[in-house]
C-alpha cells in the first residue's frame, strides 16, 4: 500500500504540475502583457515557497493553542477585507447568476417567471436544474428582505455568501490541525490567505462560492470520523455533500475522494453506505423541494434537462467552454433521440481533430481553465479587481501549492497518508474539467482542499 500511496503522489504531482504550467507558458507566451510579470511571479512563488519552509521549521515549537489563536485572527482580517470589499465594490450579476436573481424576483412579485430573460432561456430551469438549489436560496433570501422591508436587493445574498467563504476557511484552518503540526497546518492558513477569491468572490454570489463552505464542512467532519470512528460524523458528512452536489455537482468529487480513501484505508462495507444513502436522500429532498417552489414536473424535468452527454459534446473542442452553437443544437432537438444525436456530434468532433488536434485541445482547455489566475474576478464585478496586485497574490497561491506538492516528491516534506483525500479531490477536479466544460471559476469551491496538501 506504501508503494501504491507513493505512485500516487508522483501521479497528483505530475498532473497538477502539468496545468499550471501549461497555464503559465500560455500567459507568458501569448499575453505580452503577462510575460514579465508571470517570469518574475515564477521566481517570487520558488523563493516564497523556499521561505514558507523555512518558515514552518522556525514555528516547529508552537501549540496547537498558539496556532488557534493565530488562525482566529486571520479569520478575522479576512472578515472584515471581504466586509470592505462588499461595501466598496460593484457587482451586476451577469449571465446564469443574472437569470437565478429575475427568476427568483419575478415569483416574488408574482411575475412570469421568465419576465426579462432573454427569450433563448425561456424554458431555463427546466434545461439548467443544476441551478435549483441556488435559486431557492435567492429566493428565500430576497423573499425575506421583501417581508420586512418591502425591497429586494442582494444584501443578504452578499450577507450569506460573505459568511460562507469565512467560515470556509475556518473550516480549512480546522483541517489542517487535525492531519498537519501546528507549524505545518499554519504554512496552510498562510496561503490561504493568499487565495483571492475568498476576498473578490465576496459579492458573487454564485454557485462555486455557494457550495464552498459546505464542501469544506463535510471535509471536516469525515476528517474527524477519521480520528474516532463515530458513524455520525459520516453520515452528515454524505448529507451535507449532497447538499453540496445540489449547489455545485463537481461536488461530488469529494464524495469519490472519500470513498477511494476509504477503500485506502479498508474501511467496512456499511461505511461506504452510510457516506452514499444520507448524499442520495438529500439530493432526492432538495430536488423535489426545489421542483415544487419552481413548478416544473418530473415529466417536463426529463423532457428538457440537458443530458450529461451534452457537457461532454459541447467542451470537446476549442478551449473546451460554453458554445452557443453546441447549446442550441441541443435545444432544438426532442427528447426521443437526443442523447445518440449528442454522441454523433462528439464524435464528429473528435474524428475532425485527430489525434494530435486533440492533444492540442486538452493543452488549450488546460491552459483556458488555469491561466486566469484571479479567477475572472475582473469579468464579474465590473473590471474592480483588474489589479496587478490580485494577480501576484493568485499566482503566488498557484506555485507555492505546486512547490509543496514537488517538495513532497523530493522528500523535501513527508508524504502524509492522511493527506491522500486532498490529493484526490485536486486529481478529481482536474481531470474532471479536461472532460466537461470548462472555466476557472469551477476550481473555486475545491481550492481550500489543495491548500491542505
Amino acid at each position: 500500500m506504501e508503494r501504491l500511496l507513493k505512485i500516487f503522489n508522483k501521479f497528483s504531482a505530475i498532473i497538477f504540475a502539468s496545468c499550471i504550467v501549461i497555464a503559465a507558458y500560455s500567459a507568458i507566451v501569448y499575453r505580452s502583457s503577462y510575460k514579465y510579470l508571470a517570469i518574475i511571479g515564477i521566481l517570487i512563488s520558488a523563493a516564497a515557497a523556499f521561505f514558507l519552509g523555512k518558515l514552518e521549521k522556525r514555528l516547529s515549537s508552537i501549540s496547537v493553542y498558539q496556532y488557534r489563536r493565530i488562525t482566529a485572527v486571520f479569520c478575522i482580517l479576512l472578515l472584515a477585507s471581504q466586509i470592505i470589499t462588499a461595501s466598496l465594490a460593484d457587482l451586476t450579476p451577469k449571465n446564469d447568476l443574472a437569470y437565478v436573481c429575475a427568476g427568483a424576483k419575478n415569483l416574488i412579485l408574482g411575475n412570469d417567471i421568465y419576465a426579462g430573460i432573454p427569450s433563448y432561456h425561456n424554458d431555463y430551469f427546466e434545461v439548467y436544474p443544476n441551478n435549483h438549489l441556488l435559486f431557492a436560496v435567492i429566493y428565500m433570501l430576497y423573499k425575506t428582505e421583501y417581508v420586512i422591508s418591502g425591497n429586494i436587493t442582494d444584501f443578504l445574498p452578499t450577507a450569506v455568501n460573505i459568511a460562507g467563504l469565512a467560515l470556509s476557511y475556518f473550516m480549512m484552518c480546522r483541517c489542517a490541525e487535525l492531519v498537519h503540526s501546528p507549524s505545518k497546518a499554519l504554512i496552510c492558513a498562510i496561503r490561504g490567505m493568499l487565495f483571492t477569491p475568498m476576498i473578490t468572490y465576496s459579492l458573487f454570489f454564485y454557485t462555486d462560492s455557494m457550495a464552498m463552505p459546505t464542501i469544506m464542512c463535510a471535509l471536516y467532519l469525515y476528517l474527524k470520523y477519521r480520528q474516532n470512528k463515530r458513524l455520525t460524523l459520516l453520515i452528515i458528512c454524505g448529507a451535507l455533500i449532497g447538499i453540496a452536489y445540489k449547489m455545485k455537482g463537481s461536488a461530488i468529487i469529494l464524495l469519490i475522494a472519500i470513498m477511494l480513501d476509504m477503500a485506502v484505508n479498508r474501511e467496512s462495507f456499511c461505511n461506504y453506505i452510510s457516506a452514499a444513502i444520507p448524499c442520495l436522500a438529500v439530493c432526492k429532498i432538495i430536488s423535489a423541494i426545489c421542483l415544487h417552489l419552481l413548478k416544473i414536473s418530473v415529466a417536463q424535468l426529463k423532457e428538457k434537462a440537458f443530458p450529461i452527454i451534452h457537457w461532454i459534446m459541447m467542451s470537446a473542442d476549442g478551449r473546451g467552454g460554453y458554445n452557443s452553437e453546441d447549446f442550441l443544437f441541443t435545444q432544438s432537438l426532442s427528447s426521443e433521440g437526443r442523447n445518440h444525436a449528442i454522441l454523433m456530434r462528439l464524435s464528429n468532433k473528435l474524428k475532425e481533430q485527430g489525434f494530435f488536434g486533440f492533444l492540442n485541445h486538452i493543452a488549450e482547455k488546460i491552459a483556458y481553465t488555469w491561466q486566469n489566475f484571479t479567477f475572472m474576478a475582473g469579468y464579474y464585478h465590473n473590471g474592480d479587481f483588474n489589479s496587478n496586485v490580485f494577480y501576484a497574490a493568485s499566482f503566488l497561491c498557484h506555485f507555492t501549492i505546486l512547490f509543496s506538492i514537488l517538495g513532497s516528491l523530493l522528500n523535501f516534506a513527508e508524504l502524509k497518508k492522511d493527506t491522500v483525500v486532498f490529493r484526490l479531490c485536486l486529481v478529481g477536479i482536474c481531470i474532471f474539467l479536461i472532460i466537461w466544460e470548462a472555466r476557472c471559476r469551477y476550481l473555486v469551491s475545491f481550492f481550500p482542499i489543495f491548500m491542505l496538501i
